[in-house]
C-alpha cells in the first residue's frame, strides 16, 4: 500500500481530453484486451509514444517565423515593383536588373528556409 501511495504522490499532474463515443469504445475494447481501464490504457499509450523533442524553443521558432514572414513580404514588394515598372524604358533597366537580382537572392534564401523546415519536420 505504501508503494502505491508513493507512486500517486509522484504523479501529481492531470491530463484531460475529450474523444467521441466511437473513439472511447475502441479505447475501452483495446484496454480490456490487455486488462486495463480506458484511462490507464490511454496513459500507457501516451507514455510509450515516441514524441520528438522540438528542434527550436518557442522563442527561436517565433524569431525564425518572423524572419520568414519579413522575407516573404520583401519578395512581394519587389515583385509588385517589378510589375509596375515600364520594362521598355531604358532608364528603368538598371533598377529592373537590381530588383531581379535582389528578388533572386531573397527567393533562394526563402527556398533554403523552407527546405530547412521540411528537414526539421522529419
Amino acid at each position: 500500500m505504501s508503494n502505491q501511495k508513493d507512486v500517486l504522490q509522484r504523479q501529481s499532474e492531470y491530463v484531460q481530453f475529450r474523444i467521441s463515443k466511437d473513439q472511447y469504445a475502441k479505447l475501452k475494447q483495446s484496454g480490456e484486451t490487455l486488462g486495463l481501464s480506458p484511462n490507464l490504457y490511454a496513459k500507457q499509450l501516451a507514455l510509450r509514444s515516441h514524441l520528438r523533442k522540438p528542434y527550436f524553443n518557442k522563442d527561436d521558432f517565433q524569431t525564425l517565423h518572423l524572419e520568414l514572414t519579413r522575407q516573404g513580404t520583401n519578395l512581394n514588394q519587389i515583385a509588385k515593383r517589378l510589375n509596375q515598372l515600364d520594362h521598355h524604358n531604358p532608364d528603368n533597366q538598371e533598377v529592373i536588373k537590381a530588383l531581379r537580382y535582389t528578388y533572386g537572392v531573397l527567393d533562394q534564401t526563402q527556398k533554403e528556409y523552407q527546405q530547412l523546415c521540411q528537414q526539421l519536420q522529419k
